[in-house]
């Protein structure tokens, strides 16, 4: 993404290291993210796709929890630009493709959360990197970084371009990514794609966004989408 908003200063950034106090809910994701652990699978009989030979282009995507409790904590999201060519209107997480300047992947993941929501990197407590997940029909891998603060940082439209607005999602609770009155399996031309989460103010989420929320549930011990729940058709407005 082009440089819009304030100017990236990855000093500012903090390190991952020890986790704090207020983010212990956390802590069975956050060992795991320390590890490098695989996050999400897209495939099922748990080989890796073949990606291009050159390994494909880097990304990073950035998943901001804030909140001190499980019953407190909300996770980021943003709609993405209606006029933009790729994927325009859906939700995703804060991020997008690595800079020859980018020191790592955390530095991507914030550098684009920053460009895209204001997101102040000294507000964000860096907790570990997933492994990258490979996407070769994109030719691309795209490691999800996971991030913490301990209250809501006041966040919005850097660039109405390339993101409609940002979305705060609670974790549990009504309205919630948990509520069960909003999850669905989806379904595209008759073909189940994953997990569905109708949340509030139509913020319809699918697709390989909610396939990383339903990991981020489970690996904090919340239960995912189950089995029984019902069918849902991905909106035309919201598959292009």
């Amino acid at each position: 993404m082009t440089r819009r908003g304030p100017e990236f200063r990855a000093e500012r950034a903090p390190r991952a290291g020890h986790l704090p106090a207020d983010a212990r809910f956390l802590a069975p994701l956050a060992e795991r993210a320390r590890r490098g652990d695989v996050l999400v699978r897209r495939d099922p009989d748990g080989r890796a796709p073949a990606m291009p030979t050159d390994g494909g282009r880097r990304s990073a995507v950035l998943i901001h929890v804030a909140g001190t409790g499980i019953d407190d904590a909300q996770l980021v999201l943003e709609e993405r630009g209606h006029r933009l060519r790729s994927q325009p209107g859906q939700f995703s997480l804060p991020g997008g493709r690595r800079d020859p300047g980018d020191r790592d992947d955390v530095h991507t993941a914030l550098r684009e959360a920053q460009e895209e929501t204001g997101l102040d990197p000294s507000e964000a407590h860096v907790l570990g990197a997933f492994a990258p997940i490979p996407m070769p029909w994109r030719g691309q891998r795209v490691t999800p970084v996971l991030s913490w603060s301990p209250v809501v940082p006041v966040l919005g439209v850097q660039d109405p371009v390339e993101v409609e607005r940002v979305v705060w999602a609670p974790l549990t609770g009504e309205g919630s990514l948990t509520d069960p009155s909003l999850r669905r399996h989806g379904r595209l031309r008759g073909l189940e794609v994953g997990p569905v989460f109708e949340l509030p103010e139509d913020a319809f989420v699918w697709g390989f966004t909610a396939m990383i929320l339903e990991k981020v549930l489970t690996g904090l011990g919340l239960e995912g989408v189950p089995r029984d729940a019902g069918i849902r058709e991905i909106p035309p407005e919201r598959r292009r």
